[in-house]
């Protein structure tokens, strides 16, 4: 599987989806490399990264898609992407919180 930072969504080959027992949950339209768009397959998964699990959605492609690890289950996974090592780093989660002034 490529990782993809340019990709939203994982996506992955027909195939794949078939022999995991994935069903599609319905369609989105894509916009691919080139510009233009495409209706598109999708459902529920659950994606493991070096053992850690978290449901996402995924795009289920043509049976020679190439698998891609999108941004969306990569951030889900709290992964980044090292482009020099070529590898998957941990990445930290943010969060920015405005204190109230007069709580509820």
């Amino acid at each position: 599987m490529v990782a993809d930072t340019g990709a939203t969504l994982t996506t992955i080959p027909a195939h794949v989806a078939r022999s995991t027992g994935l069903v599609s949950t319905g369609s989105v339209i894509v916009k691919l490399a080139d510009g233009t768009k495409k209706g598109i397959s999708i459902a529920q998964a659950e994606v493991e990264v070096r053992g850690d699990k978290a449901p996402v959605r995924v795009l289920i492609g043509s049976d020679d898609q190439v698998p891609l690890l999108g941004l969306t289950s990569l951030e889900t996974l709290g992964l980044k992407v090292n482009p020099v090592e070529s590898v998957l780093e941990p990445a930290e989660f943010t969060l920015y919180v405005q204190k109230l002034n007069n709580p509820p």
